[in-house]
C-alpha cells in the first residue's frame, strides 16, 4: 500500500505538472528519434518493421488516411519486394504521434497519455492479443512527444468505430465480453504493487491535479453556456453539486476494488472482429479503477436515449455474468448504484469535449451522449445516490 500522505502527493504532482506544461510548450527538446508524422518515412518504416529480415526492402510507400485530433494520425500503405512478402511483413500500418497543437500536447504530457500507451503496447498488449492491436514500434518521450506504429486493423478485417456510428446491441454486448475480460484478468491485481505500478489510479494519476481543475473548469462553462442553462434544474442542480465535490467523489470511486480500465472506453475506440467479437484500441487514458466504470462509460456513449432505456439492464447484466463466468463475483445492487454513478463521468466526457472544440469527434455524436446522460441521470435519480456517498 501507499503510505505517502494525499497533500504530500499532491504537492508533488503540482511539481511535476509545472514540468510537464514547459517541455510541453518548448518548441524543441533535441529528440532525435522520430516523433511526429512528418518525420515516418520510407526509410524509418524500413528499420522499425524489417529488422532482421534478410533481403525484405520497402519499395514504396503512400498515405491513404489522416486525421488530427489530440494526436496526429496517419495511415500508410506499404509495397514491399519478394522477400518482404514472404516474410509476410505489414502490407500497412497506422501511427500516432505527437500533435502540432500546443494544448493536446500540453494534455498528452500533463497525463503522460503517450507514456501510458507506450506502456501498455510493450507490457500490456502481449497480455491481451485478442483485446487489442499489435504494435510494431512504440516509444515515448517527455513534453507529450511519441509515436506509435501498429497494425491497420482492416488488414485483419477488423472494423474500427467511430463515436457517430450507430452501436448495435451485439456490438454493445461483444464490447462488455471483452470489458470483462481484461477487468477479470487484473481484477485486484497484486501487480499494482509491482510491474503495473505505472497503471495509476485516478486521483494519483499524472496531471490529476490539472485534470481536476480542467474538468471543473469545463462543467462550469457549461452550465453558463445556452444548453446548460435550459437543462432542466434538477440536471443543473445534480451537476453543480458533482463539480463542488469532484474530489470527495474521485476518492469513493477510488475506494472500490481495483482493475486495469481503459479510461476512454467510447464507442469510437471500439473494433469488431467479423464473427463478431470486439476489442479497444487508443489506450493512453489507461488507468486503475472499478470496471463498472468502463462499461458505463461506452453504453451512455454508444447508445441514444432510446435505446439506452430499451438495453442498458441487458447489457450491464451481461457484463455482470461475464465477469462471473472469469472468476469475478460483484454485488448487483451495489454494481448498479456505482454504475449510475458513473453516468456523471460520462456526462462530464462529453462535456469536455464540447467545451473544447469537439477533439475531431462529430457534432451529432457529442449531442447523442449529451442527451443520453441528462436523461439517464434524471431517470435514475443519481442525485440522491449522489447525496448517499457525500454522506
Amino acid at each position: 500500500m501507499h503510505t505517502d500522505s494525499k497533500p504530500l502527493h499532491r504537492a508533488a504532482i503540482r511539481s511535476q505538472e509545472n514540468a510537464d506544461i514547459a517541455l510541453a510548450h518548448a518548441p524543441d527538446l533535441g529528440i532525435t528519434e522520430p516523433h511526429t508524422v512528418d518525420a515516418v518515412d520510407k526509410g524509418f518504416l524500413q528499420s522499425a518493421l524489417a529488422a532482421g529480415v534478410e533481403g525484405a526492402v520497402l519499395e514504396s510507400v503512400s498515405v491513404t488516411e489522416g486525421h488530427d485530433g489530440m494526436t496526429s494520425r496517419r495511415a500508410w500503405s506499404l509495397q514491399w519486394n519478394e522477400a518482404g512478402r514472404q516474410a509476410e511483413l505489414p502490407s500497412a500500418v497506422f501511427a500516432k504521434a505527437t500533435p502540432e497543437e500546443p494544448y493536446h500536447r500540453e494534455t498528452l504530457a500533463l497525463l503522460h497519455m503517450g507514456e501510458n500507451e507506450v506502456n501498455f503496447y510493450t507490457q500490456l498488449q502481449p497480455e491481451l492479443p485478442e483485446i487489442a492491436p499489435k504494435a510494431y514500434y512504440a516509444r515515448s518521450y517527455p513534453g507529450g512527444r511519441y509515436l506509435l506504429l501498429t497494425e491497420d486493423l482492416k488488414m485483419r478485417q477488423l472494423k474500427p468505430y467511430w463515436l457517430a456510428d450507430k452501436c448495435s446491441l451485439d456490438h454493445a454486448k461483444a464490447v462488455a465480453s471483452a470489458q470483462a475480460q481484461f477487468h477479470a484478468r487484473y481484477w485486484n491485481s497484486e501487480r499494482f504493487e509491482t510491474d503495473l505500478v505505472w497503471v495509476r489510479p485516478r486521483s494519483r494519476r499524472f496531471g490529476g491535479e490539472w485534470h481536476m481543475d480542467s474538468m471543473i473548469h469545463a462543467r462550469s462553462t457549461f452550465l453558463q453556456s445556452e444548453q446548460g442553462l435550459a437543462l432542466p434544474e434538477k440536471a443543473r442542480s445534480v451537476l453543480k453539486k458533482y463539480n463542488d465535490n469532484f474530489s470527495r467523489v474521485l476518492d469513493y470511486w477510488d475506494s472500490k476494488p481495483p482493475t486495469l480500465l481503459h479510461g476512454d472506453s467510447h464507442l469510437g475506440n471500439t473494433f469488431s472482429y467479423p464473427d463478431g467479437r470486439a476489442g479497444y484500441f487508443d489506450w493512453q487514458l489507461n488507468i486503475r479503477g472499478y470496471g463498472v466504470r468502463d462499461l458505463t462509460f461506452f453504453m451512455m456513449s454508444a447508445l441514444d436515449n432510446a435505446s439506452r432505456v430499451a438495453h442498458e439492464q441487458e447489457i450491464f447484466t451481461h457484463y455482470i455474468e461475464e465477469l462471473k463466468r472469469l472468476g469475478v463475483s460483484i454485488d448487483l445492487d451495489d454494481a448498479w448504484n456505482d454504475h449510475c454513478i458513473y453516468m456523471l463521468d460520462s456526462w462530464d466526457g462529453a462535456i469536455k469535449t464540447l467545451v473544447r472544440g469537439g477533439y475531431g469527434h462529430a457534432p451529432d455524436a457529442i449531442a447523442r451522449q449529451l442527451d443520453c446522460a441528462v436523461h439517464a441521470v434524471l431517470e435514475h435519480d443519481v442525485e440522491s445516490r449522489l447525496d448517499a456517498i457525500l454522506k
